[in-house]
């Protein structure tokens, strides 16, 4: 489930990770048969969010937010991680945030288990919610190279990619 919190009303990047088109080719999560992608828009609260994806049973929570001067961004995302521990889903469901200036160490200081900025696909999101999924059932593959030759995109829960700090 995924939405623009607070106040945003800037959907192009939710829109462009999850809408089935995606962007220049790259297919948003409602193209793939094993996600149901729920795109609850702009302008919802954090406690909104959080509670239609307890409703959903979401295995994931997609934040897009355009950071804003005085650090709403940030109170609205720490309001989001504050009514998932309200609700009991923090620890059963993974929390993405993502936006223009959104990086992972920002992402991860707030709370969330991931961070996506400019430049994100919608496969990577999907690779990653995919990955710890699979983690979370104690099934992850091991790391493999992809065919260009870089690490995947696996994330261990301990905040490192493959043995480097992210």
């Amino acid at each position: 489930v995924g939405a623009c919190i607070g106040t945003d009303s800037h959907t192009t990047g939710i829109d462009a990770i999850m809408n089935m088109k995606g962007f220049a080719g790259d297919y948003g999560l409602e193209r793939y048969p094993m996600f149901r992608a729920v795109n609850l828009g702009s302008q919802v609260e954090p406690s909104s969010l959080v509670a239609r994806a307890k409703a959903e049973g979401a295995d994931a929570i997609l934040v897009s937010k355009v950071v804003t001067q005085r650090d709403v961004h940030k109170e609205d995302a720490r309001a989001l991680i504050e009514s998932a521990k309200e609700q009991g889903i923090l620890e059963k469901t993974i929390f993405l945030f993502g936006g223009p200036r959104v990086d992972h160490k920002t992402a991860l200081e707030l709370g969330f288990d991931a961070g996506f900025g400019p430049g994100t696909r919608p496969s990577d999101v999907a690779n990653y919610i995919y990955y710890r999924i699979l983690e979370r059932m104690g099934r992850a593959p091991p790391p493999q190279k992809t065919a260009h030759g870089t690490p995947d995109a696996t994330v261990p829960a301990t905040g490192e990619k493959l043995g480097e700090t992210l």
